[in-house]
């Protein structure tokens, strides 16, 4: 039983991905599900600094400030700092990233759209359920991430 279920995990993350590349528009060729989520984070954070966008990810900082670097090289987002504090240092959406920030936010919405069409052949009590497992198997997940970056930090 587990492992068919975890077999149709695979199949669906599989399935998820094919959709995802035959729905995405051109602007978002070339940049990663990282550096397009950090686009995202950036644009909806009040103040993103790495460690705002690394919390947000559940990354770590190394990461962040490596995608944060490329995307700057990149003319994606701009980095700023507060008049008061000239220690932190913030991002913004160039003009460039605020295109593939929108972007992404109508194939993230287009993504809805089309899987509530499926969800909507469901009652309340079964999808409530059902999300109750996907809370707990992604907070288990993050649990076996971060015990990996533990375990990688130290070694």
């Amino acid at each position: 039983m587990n492992s068919e279920l975890l077999n149709l995990f695979a199949k669906y993350m599989e399935k998820q991905e094919v959709l995802s590349k035959l729905t995405e528009s051109e602007r978002l060729h070339g940049y990663n599900y990282s550096e397009i989520h950090t686009i995202d984070a950036i644009g909806n954070i009040k103040e993103p600094n790495v460690t705002g966008i690394s919390e947000h990810m559940h990354m770590t900082r190394g990461a962040i400030s490596k995608i944060a670097k490329k995307l700057q090289n990149d003319g994606l987002i701009e980095s700023y700092m507060l008049p008061d504090n000239n220690q932190k240092i913030y991002f913004s959406l160039s003009e460039k990233g605020k295109r593939l920030f929108e972007e992404h936010k109508c194939r993230h919405n287009l993504w809805l759209e089309r899987d509530n069409e499926f969800l909507e052949n469901y009652d309340k009590e079964y999808l409530t359920e059902i999300e109750k497992f996907m809370i707990d198997f992604n907070k288990y997940l993050e649990k076996k991430i971060n015990e990996l970056g533990e375990k990688q930090n130290v070694d």
